[in-house]
């Protein structure tokens, strides 16, 4: 991405750069949609808890001396600390929208 931006601060550079540079700006708002969900500890298990373990649940335990510490639930989904809401969007809906113009 020749001359695209290293530091992207909101919205309006986003604006501006989807006029100035469409394609770059797009692959861009592509990769922040490609890389929003992550792993997120939702919960410590109580000792006897099994916890949820699916295609978007998991349990990961805490080891020490080989020995289970702690066990932990995690949840696949959007971080609501992620790169798209730091730009100033509220829904990653928005971002998928503006690569449909």
């Amino acid at each position: 991405m020749k001359n695209f931006p290293r530091t992207i601060n909101n919205k309006e550079d986003v604006a501006h750069l989807l006029a100035e540079m469409p394609a770059e700006t797009k692959a861009y708002l592509q990769e922040l949609l490609d890389t929003k969900d992550v792993w997120l500890m939702i919960s410590k298990l109580a000792d006897g808890d099994a916890g949820i373990e699916d295609s978007t649940h998991k349990v990961e335990p805490v080891m020490e001396d080989d020995i289970v510490t702690e066990r932990y639930q995690y949840e696949y989904m959007e971080d609501p600390n992620g790169d798209i809401f730091h730009l100033g969007y509220t829904a990653s809906s928005e971002v998928v929208k503006l690569l449909t113009i």
